[in-house]
């Protein structure tokens, strides 16, 4: 168990934990809520710059690293759509394609004993999700019903374009596999 490993099971603590701070009855409740879900993306980057800058990439990171991930991201966003905060259908997009990517990345690793790695579109689509879904929490009755389409539709693109990136290169595993 190395470090980037320990920061990526850390972040799963942190999920049960947004969850009460954001039911919490606390007027301060959602500011923490908010505060866990950047800590939560910050040892997200930090446990990326160590494994790579330290040569600590494992297996065992490449599957809990974007667990880790999907848990908090899809956790905070049903936690807002169940305040009213956002619709259900984005919810429910969000969850489908994380659902398909974990279901391609366990295949992929059963098969290969590999995952296919973070790209710029899922990179670009996660810290999007990521300063959203804190906005969307410090805010939630604040912002404008304009800009929170803008930001969900935007959101959605990158994660559809996020999963169409991801599902080119697991077909070009398979085909690679195959020849």
């Amino acid at each position: 168990m190395n470090i980037p490993n320990i920061l990526s099971i850390f972040r799963m603590c942190l999920v049960p934990v947004f969850v009460l701070f954001f039911f919490s009855k606390d007027p301060s409740g959602h500011f923490y809520a908010a505060a866990i879900y950047a800590l939560a993306g910050i040892t997200d980057i930090a446990d990326g710059i160590i494994a790579r800058k330290f040569n600590l990439i494992t297996k065992l990171g490449t599957v809990l690293d974007p667990l880790a991930d999907k848990l908090m991201t899809i956790t905070v966003f049903i936690c807002i759509t169940i305040r009213g905060i956002i619709p259900w259908w984005v919810i429910l997009i969000l969850f489908a394609k994380d659902l398909l990517l974990i279901i391609g990345g366990v295949k992929l690793y059963k098969d290969l004993s590999e995952v296919i790695s973070a790209n710029g579109f899922g990179k670009c689509a996660t810290v999007f999700l990521v300063c959203g879904g804190i906005i969307l929490t410090l805010f939630p009755e604040n912002i404008p019903l304009v800009a929170e389409t803008v930001y969900l539709t935007i959101a959605l693109l990158l994660s559809i374009l996020a999963f169409c990136s991801y599902l080119h290169q697991y077909i070009r595993h398979q085909k690679n596999k195959a020849n």
